[in-house]
């Protein structure tokens, strides 16, 4: 085997294990992918697909929104960074909301904390929503 087949091997074989220790289970693709599909579902106001990613000890709760949210629109969003826990079982992640309710038409920042936890140990993820919180710059009636 020539020096030049196995430097490639080996490169290969240590270029495929770090990425291997970085997220052997594929929790953070999960969270990312999670997280992303729940905060499209409330920037198009979509509360039903939404709340299949709240956490179920909270999801009667977060539907009681729906009707507050009817007469907002979300025009766009940044997600900021994942910080996840010591333990791994939960994360953060900061999202700013640019919105604007049908009564004013005045555009507002809304922030949001969003707390996801991993309460089985494998890569389901829940979020833990603040919605009250969403509500508050639009000055609608909270549920």
């Amino acid at each position: 085997m020539s020096g030049r087949l196995l430097g490639l091997i080996l490169g290969l074989t240590a270029a495929l294990g770090c990425a291997a220790f970085s997220d052997p289970m594929g929790r953070e693709r999960a969270l990312e992918g999670a997280q992303l599909k729940y905060t499209q579902n409330v920037r198009w106001g979509d509360f039903d697909a939404a709340s299949e990613y709240v956490d179920p000890a909270a999801r009667e709760e977060f539907l009681d929104y729906a009707p507050a949210f009817a007469g907002i629109r979300i025009t766009e969003y940044d997600i900021g960074r994942v910080e996840y826990g010591e333990d791994r079982e939960s994360a953060t992640v900061n999202v700013i909301y640019h919105g604007y309710s049908l009564a004013t038409a005045q555009e507002r920042r809304i922030e949001e904390q969003q707390h996801w936890v991993r309460p089985n140990r494998d890569n389901t993820w829940f979020v833990q929503p603040r919605l009250a919180g969403l509500l508050e710059p639009f000055a609608v009636e909270l549920p």
